[in-house]
């Protein structure tokens, strides 16, 4: 179920999304491998709605396709992904704000996607 605090800030769809990736991160933190779980956060972000789980795929996309397309980078690309979702679990998902610089940061700053 979604927390009251997030349905709140966001409508129904961003909040549904926002409490699925934000369970999918805390699994990326524990997983052997952080790339599958990666895998799932990019699809369960094209299969939602909204500008939040579009961004959300733009990075996982960019991460996943890292690991897949340089795998002598894989260490590194998987260790971007972990630090991604550490920054998101610290986020105040009621906090629209913050949530949009974390967007933008990893959209633009660190995938590279142009503004």
């Amino acid at each position: 179920m979604v927390s009251l605090v997030i349905a709140r800030a966001w409508d129904d769809v961003d909040a549904e999304h926002l409490a699925k990736v934000t369970a999918l991160m805390g699994q990326l933190l524990t997983a052997q491998d952080p790339y599958e779980v990666g895998v799932e956060v990019w699809g369960c972000s094209g299969r939602a709605a909204g500008e939040v789980a579009l961004n959300m795929q733009l990075i996982w996309g960019a991460l996943t396709d890292w690991v897949e397309l340089k795998p002598e980078e894989g260490q590194q690309a998987k260790a971007e992904m972990r630090r991604a979702a550490q920054e998101w679990l610290a986020l105040d998902l009621a906090n629209r704000a913050a949530i949009e610089r974390y967007l933008d940061y990893w959209v633009h700053d660190v995938c590279g996607y142009g503004r």
